[in-house]
């Protein structure tokens, strides 16, 4: 027995039998050639080799693409082995053995005094007396002042710079020592201390060329006053020539 839904689907009329009741006459659909389907069958069949073509071509690009990256993030094809390669490059053997002391600074009766050169305070016109009151003799004794102020002020920029040269070695041992706590791998740390050294290094030339150039001007200032003194006696002695020093502008 049917149901009641069989029922109600089998009593729906169909499409085609809604058709001719409503214009009297069936639907009627062309009749396809042999030819316009063999036609058909054969585009169908060209236009699936066409992409299939492509698809193929696309792949592969895509394959090819694939193996670019992949030799650019490392030869397993991940990143964390093109890191691994890297990590090794940069590894640094840990550093040993420790910073050579520094030289023993002078002490007892070859220690240095930046205030009192000598044990023996000698006053300036100790150094320097008056001689005969003429122009000059005072000026004999300007020149003595000179000579003598000036090998003072370079005996104490060598003790300053002395002490420079020992803070700049606590500090280099302070980056030593640091760097041997570091291990192989921790290469960042290595380059950060690396640099500190070379900017201490840098430093340190720094002032040694600044050493240099003002011990070189201090003798070369000594020389010179001494030059004039001698010009000066000459010229008295010989009776020509000027027995006085020409003023320097802007003194």
């Amino acid at each position: 027995m049917r149901t009641q839904e069989q029922r109600r689907v089998a009593a729906k009329p169909t499409f085609r039998q809604a058709w001719v009741r409503t214009f009297g006459s069936a639907l009627t659909a062309p009749k396809a050639s042999r030819w316009l389907v063999v036609s058909v069958a054969v585009v169908a069949l060209l236009g699936t080799g066409v992409a299939m073509a492509a698809w193929q071509v696309n792949d592969r690009n895509t394959q090819s693409e694939i193996r670019k990256v992949q030799d650019r993030i490392g030869n397993n094809g991940t990143v964390t082995g093109r890191l691994n390669d890297v990590n090794r490059k940069l590894q640094i053997s840990p550093r040993s053995g420790s910073t050579p002391e520094m030289i023993v600074e002078p002490t007892g009766d070859e220690a240095l005094n930046a205030t009192q050169p000598t044990t023996t305070l000698v006053l300036m016109d100790q150094l320097c007396s008056a001689g005969a009151s003429t122009t000059l003799g005072q000026q004999q004794q300007a020149l003595c002042q000179d000579i003598a102020k000036t090998e003072l002020a370079q005996y104490r920029f060598s003790l300053r710079m002395f002490e420079r040269a020992k803070q700049n070695y606590d500090r280099l041992k302070q980056l030593e020592d640091r760097r041997r706590q570091l291990g192989a791998d921790d290469y960042a740390n290595i380059q950060y201390n690396t640099n500190e050294v070379l900017a201490l290094t840098a430093l340190m030339d720094n002032d040694r060329d600044r050493y240099r150039t003002y011990m070189a001007a201090y003798e070369a200032r000594v020389a010179h006053i001494q030059n004039s003194q001698a010009a000066l006696t000459r010229n008295a002695l010989k009776g020509n020539g000027s027995v006085s020093l020409p003023s320097i502008p802007g003194n």
